[in-house]
């Protein structure tokens, strides 16, 4: 039952982070990268532009590997490491609403960062 689990934890949060991810870049553009880097040079940010497309592309690139169930360990670990980030710069002393789905990306990262896919995942058939 632990495979059905990590499969269901690696769907649900791979496509909802891709989701974001592709919202930003794909439907938004450069308009929408544009606003996330003066969001964070607002917040001190060094090479906001550069960190703006560091965390997008964490969560679509991250976000989609996670869901197929490839290189599932590293790709958790970048999301989670974007997701932390997103909790202690952007969200830091914001209610807990404002903050608590990236908690929720980063504990669910966490988890395949050490467990890795599964059984059902591409990296199991790649062994």
């Amino acid at each position: 039952m632990n495979d059905y689990a990590l499969l269901s934890l690696r769907l649900a949060a791979g496509i909802g982070l891709a989701t974001h991810g592709y919202t930003t870049i794909v439907d938004g553009g450069m308009e929408a990268i544009e606003g996330f880097a003066a969001y964070l040079d607002s917040l001190n940010f060094p090479a906001p532009t550069i960190f703006a497309w560091a965390a997008k592309a964490s969560e679509l690139v991250g976000g989609a590997l996670v869901a197929l169930g490839l290189l599932t360990r590293p790709a958790a670990f970048m999301c989670a490491t974007t997701m932390l980030i997103a909790m202690v710069t952007a969200h830091m002393g914001e209610p807990f609403a404002k903050w608590e789905l990236a908690l929720l990306y980063f504990a669910i990262m966490i988890a395949l960062t050490f467990s890795g896919a599964g059984k059902y995942s591409l990296d199991a058939k790649r062994r």
